[in-house]
């Protein structure tokens, strides 16, 4: 049923998603870094630990990640194979660079770097002695690419040492950017998220930088800032979910650590202390963290456009645009200037909505609630009263009633022009209907705007709404094209009447939704409610034409908006349906064995060796559903599951779920959908936000 609803949806809105899919799948890329072996000896001399380096170039533009990758990424890991009696060390890790800038802040290498190991021989080995080991990396730049390369050098075994000259000069180069342990007193300390690292500094030093080397306990994205406190300077960063109690990593200086500057990584290690109150602000200086946050803040407002603007072509907003569309036709051939305040008062509510959203967002984050982007339609109340509003709208588009200067003209879609409020709020019941909908680049936008502070997520939902506003703000303010549309008449009244069936179409599938959350009941409900609203559309339509006895329909009225109230509350508040029921239909889960998700679920999995594929939906999530049908739920897709034994995973978040919230943050997101796949032993790759079979198909063959 709910297959043939959604190929019905996208048959009636036309939304060309053949042409737009294809184009956002990722395409194949060539590796992009040679990897080498080199020693520091020629030979090996029995018991005498000597070093190897890893040595990897980089294509321009090209980076590996370090041993903490920051908000994505995975650290190289070689696997030796050695002679019986041979024992390798631990990487020894130069100190890194900030490689990527927000919204997803890593950490690692470019151009070139060489990983150094010790190997200690056994006291008696013979022959020639075969080095042995494989590396497996994450090489990235536009896109990442998992890769292995093979190791592979011979030594003989020498009776007294004889350096390499150039293996020695490139490891010793090497070791010179490890960080050192010197007598600099570091004191580390936290008040709420924050975590304050300071040292003596008898002056500025604009390039400091603190790298954790444990993963999970910063949120990387939210940058640094570095401030003179008297005679010390100052780090600030934002902890992740848990308390650090001991702060471990480099400190970064170019200036160095020592008396002579030859020591730019300093090690720390030192306890977190806890304090009363947060500590006073000192003197801003200019860092690499605030530079690009200040980046990472432009990018993530572009990528915002950009989703705004796509967000108009979601089967969500499409028909209350189409509305507003048609209220432009009743203006095109009037006075210019008052089509140009239209679209300003329409983009005025859209602005006005998104920061309503954007103020919800973060007084329910700031008071510890792990909300995102769609969040009030995990309420069924919510959902309840917005198929009812759509409901009424509908049938007022079908002539069911007007409303003077109510509902027909507030909604621009009487048959005279609207004023100014009905373009302001036809933005708003833009934004309230669009947020089921993810579009491509929004996610990383909202995830990073969410984790920024009050006024950088403003601008972000600013960004989202100019996007979303542009098309219509653009056509206002151009009449000419207006002007070659058709002159209105009666082909208005049967337009307005078709652009009915949109609207109760969300109706629709706003009742399906309610009935994944709060079961059948629920639903028989609200459809009672729905024939209220209707009672009370038929019983307006007959007082506006004015029949002789006025207090009879006016009754109507009153009986139908008491009825859908109080049966429409009464959906709402329903218990929440069985946890086991999935966000997809029997036909779907015919081909794929989908199993609820958990945290401990996937890490089970993983254990075994097994490939994951997680999908993170929501039953109130179009996006979601439109990706089922055309990409997960297909036989291609579903066959090549099968083949590689992926276990498949649906984290269901139409009512709310606080592990789910916390596991699309630690993505980076803030919403659904988010499909994730798990290959064996590498890292998690993300997939786009609109799917292809192809795009799921490549992620399994990588």
């Amino acid at each position: 049923m709910i297959r043939r609803l959604v190929h019905a949806w996208l048959a009636l809105l036309g939304l060309p998603l053949g042409l737009l899919l294809p184009a956002l799948a990722p395409a194949q890329e060539p590796p992009h870094a040679r990897v080498a072996l080199l020693a520091d000896m020629r030979g090996v001399l029995p018991g005498q630990p000597f070093a190897l380096g890893v040595r990897f170039e980089l294509d321009r533009g090209w980076h590996i990640y370090w041993q903490n990758p920051g908000d994505s990424g995975q650290a190289p890991r070689i696997d030796w194979q050695l002679p019986a009696g041979f024992a390798a060390g631990a990487i020894e890790w130069p100190y890194p660079k900030q490689v990527s800038a927000p919204p997803v802040v890593t950490y690692g290498y470019e151009d070139a770097v060489l990983l150094p190991v010790t190997v200690t021989p056994p006291v008696h080995p013979s022959g020639t002695v075969g080095l042995r080991g494989t590396v497996h990396y994450l090489v990235c730049k536009d896109l990442c690419l998992p890769e292995q390369a093979e190791l592979a050098l011979d030594l003989p075994v020498l009776d007294r040492a004889e350096p390499d000259p150039a293996g020695q000069r490139a490891i010793a180069a090497a070791r010179a950017r490890l960080p050192r342990q010197l007598p600099v007193p570091v004191n580390a300390a936290r008040f709420g998220t924050h975590v304050y690292l300071d040292w003596p500094a008898a002056r500025d030093s604009s390039g400091a930088q603190f790298f954790p080397d444990r993963e999970g306990q910063f949120k990387h994205s939210a940058g640094q800032t570095l401030e003179r406190v008297g005679d010390r300077l100052r780090l600030t960063l934002t902890a992740g979910k848990a308390p650090v109690e001991r702060l471990t990593g480099v400190l970064v200086d170019p200036r160095g650590w020592d008396a002579a500057g030859q020591v730019p990584a300093l090690a720390v290690d030192v306890p977190v202390r806890v304090l009363d109150a947060a500590p006073p602000t000192g003197e801003p200086v200019s860092s690499p963290g605030k530079t690009t946050a200040g980046v990472g803040l432009a990018l993530a407002a572009g990528l915002a456009v950009l989703g705004g603007l796509i967000l108009n072509l979601m089967p969500c907003v499409f028909p209350v645009l189409s509305v507003k569309v048609l209220s432009f036709i009743q203006l095109a051939h009037g006075d210019p200037g008052r089509v140009r305040r239209h679209g300003l008062a329409f983009l005025a509510g859209v602005l006005a909505s998104f920061w309503l959203l954007a103020g919800l967002l973060l007084a329910l984050r700031a008071a510890g609630g792990g909300v995102g982007w769609g969040f009030q339609l995990q309420s069924p109340g919510f959902v309840a009263a917005m198929a009812l509003l759509l409901t009424a709208v509908g049938l007022n588009l079908m002539g069911a009633f007007e409303v003077g200067l109510g509902l027909s003209r507030l909604a621009g879609s009487a048959p005279q022009p609207a004023g100014y409020p009905g373009s302001f709020l036809t933005g708003v019941l833009a934004v309230l209907v669009a947020t089921p909908c993810t579009a491509p680049f929004m996610g990383a936008a909202l995830g990073f705007a969410l984790a920024r502070p009050a006024a950088e997520a403003l601008a972000i939902f600013t960004a989202l709404g100019l996007g979303m506003a542009a098309p219509y703000l653009l056509l206002a303010q151009m009449p000419g094209l207006l002007a070659r549309l058709p002159r209105p008449g009666a082909w208005m009244v049967t337009l307005r009447q078709g652009l009915a069936f949109p609207l109760f179409a969300t109706a629709v599938w706003l009742t399906w939704v309610l009935g994944r959350q709060s079961g059948v009941d629920a639903v028989g409900l609200l459809l009672l409610a729905a024939l209220g609203v209707g009672f009370a559309a038929w019983g307006a339509g007959h007082l506006q034409r004015g029949p002789q006895r006025r207090w009879l329909p006016g009754a109507v009225v009153l009986v139908g908006l008491g009825v859908a109230a109080v049966l429409g509350f009464a959906a709402a508040m329903r218990p929440a349906a069985m946890a086991a029921t999935p966000a997809r239909d029997a036909t779907a889960t015919a081909r794929i064995d989908w199993q609820p998700w958990s945290a401990q679920r996937v890490d089970e999995l993983r254990a075994e060796g097994r490939p994951v594929f997680v999908d993170f939906t929501a039953a109130w999530c179009i996006s979601c559903q439109v990706n089922k049908q055309v990409a997960l739920d297909t036989d291609a897709v579903a066959g090549r599951f099968a083949a590689l034994g992926v276990a498949a995973l649906e984290a269901d978040w139409t009512r709310y779920d606080p592990a789910i919230t916390q596991a699309l943050a630690g993505f980076g997101r803030s919403g659904v959908p988010l499909y994730v796949y798990y290959p064996p032993g590498g890292t998690p790759r993300l997939l786009p936000t609109v799917l292809t079979p192809a795009a799921v198909l490549e992620a399994l063959a990588e």
